[in-house]
């Protein structure tokens, strides 16, 4: 059964297209992988099904009472919210409707026998909605999220604005999961996960019921956990039947077919071409030519994709740095809250260095920091001497 229907989807950027009479249908319980290079609108696609952009054209089309979860790395989290409120804020409909539940039996005492039965089915509604949603068991399932995502070791009680970027999106993720819509959209939600979150995200979805769409480029990632490919190029979207190796090969060969047919219609018209211009101009041949021509004319010529421009990258030459980069003196990165301890921190020309640590636990902060596209109350500028 299908739960999202597209119909002849156009849409673009200035003039830049990026779909063009694109049609398709998901179906409940698929697992999709949306791919294609990056600017093919993958992204795009994410934000005109879920209504945040609207296309120039189209039909967009939801089956009933369907919940859609998406991923928004740029989602808020209030300050003063902890991560266990944020996580359980998945819940608030359910809780919604305990807070109903409270209000009927609260009014029983005075119904009549006809009313009373009314609201009894439909305590027994809820009550049978709030079982079926695993609503008696929200802290073990918050807990069980928090720990597979590394957010129990941060502590459920930290105030969320306390943590960074890669923290955050965690808790949105981990958030996302445990509302466990019926269908899912997920855009690269593997970039802020550690290895062993990224294998316990990689059984969750195997077994997910329900159906998802994943953005992603870990394509060993993507093998493991999608039955369907979604591949966008040329403002067309294909729909290929298996994971992304399958794609891969059935790809490739359409591609040399096409190869092949594109240099055998180019013979064709180039020996059309050489035909008409020779003999359109001679009587006893000119109907001959007219015939090349007309077929010409008809011809549906096949094209082929443009190949994609590299990134060239040209550095001026600045002045030359002293021996050190930069320097830091105290230097304490965070938001509203500290990330670090004071920071003592340099480094010199020619020096070469990796920063390691978990994901989420600052190190783009501290990047960013350095080159003063962070800034916060508990935090000094460092020294910087030179370019950095």
């Amino acid at each position: 059964m299908s739960i999202l229907n597209v119909e002849h989807l156009s849409h673009g950027f200035g003039d830049r297209a990026i779909f063009e009479d694109v049609s398709f249908r998901l179906l409940r319980g698929e697992h999709i992988g949306l791919v294609g290079a990056n600017g093919e609108g993958k992204s795009t696609f994410f934000k005109i099904v879920t209504g945040k952009t609207e296309p120039d054209a189209g039909k967009i089309e939801w089956a009933k009472n369907v919940r859609v979860g998406y991923l928004d790395q740029h989602a808020a989290l209030e300050k003063g919210m902890t991560v266990r409120d944020a996580l359980k804020s998945a819940f608030s409909w359910l809780f919604e409707l305990e807070e109903k539940m409270n209000m009927i039996c609260d009014r029983l005492g005075g119904a009549d026998p006809e009313e009373m039965e009314t609201m009894m089915e439909e305590l027994g509604t809820i009550q049978d909605t709030l079982t079926m949603h695993d609503f008696y068991v929200i802290d073990a399932k918050v807990e069980e999220v928090s720990r597979a995502l590394g957010l129990l070791e941060l502590g459920l009680d930290r105030d969320v604005t306390d943590l960074s970027g890669g923290q955050r999106t965690r808790i949105l993720l981990g958030k996302l999961l445990l509302e466990k819509p019926d269908i899912l959209l997920l855009d690269e939600p593997t970039n802020y996960l550690d290895e062993e979150h990224i294998s316990w995200l990689k059984r969750y979805l195997t077994e997910y019921e329900n159906a998802f769409v994943l953005i992603s480029h870990d394509i060993p990632f993507l093998n493991d956990v999608v039955n369907v490919i979604y591949h966008m190029e040329n403002q067309s979207l294909d729909r290929y039947v298996g994971n992304y190796d399958d794609f891969q090969r059935v790809y490739e060969v359409k591609k040399a077919q096409l190869e092949a047919a594109y240099k055998r219609q180019q013979q064709e018209i180039s020996q059309l071409k050489d035909f008409v211009a020779r003999n359109k101009a001679r009587v006893s041949t000119r109907n001959m030519a007219m015939s090349r021509q007309k077929k010409l004319d008809k011809m549906d010529v096949i094209e082929l994709a443009a190949e994609r421009p590299k990134p060239e990258f040209h550095f001026k030459t600045g002045q030359t740095p002293g021996k050190y980069i930069f320097e830091t003196k105290d230097f304490v990165i965070g938001y509203e809250e500290p990330l670090s301890s004071p920071l003592n921190l340099s480094l010199e020309r020619g020096q070469k260095i990796a920063l390691t640590g978990a994901n989420g636990i600052g190190k783009t902060t501290l990047i960013r920091s350095i080159l003063g596209y962070e800034s916060g109350d508990s935090m000094e500028a460092p020294a910087v001497c030179g370019t950095a």
